[in-house]
């Protein structure tokens, strides 16, 4: 029966060592909810730079536009 005992009680000290070392080497991961903000950061982020593009090209069209009616309507072939 002490030979037993002696057995679990190196088993629990084996996996005693065994669980700090995974739960030390858990510290380093995400978590669901850090990944969850960094997408929301990530959507908002995304959104912005779009809506900025949008209306740069928006207005890069309203200025060839411009130019091209200005050319049709002010310069001559002839």
């Amino acid at each position: 029966m002490q030979e037993r005992l002696a057995r679990f009680e190196k088993f629990e000290i084996d996996t005693r060592d065994r669980l700090a070392r995974i739960e030390t080497r858990l510290d380093i991961f995400a978590t669901k909810s850090d990944l969850n903000a960094l997408k929301a950061d990530l959507y908002k982020e995304l959104h912005k730079e779009l809506h900025g593009m949008t209306w740069k090209l928006l207005g890069g069209a309203s200025a060839l536009v411009t130019a091209v009616y200005f050319i049709a309507r002010n310069v001559s072939v002839y």
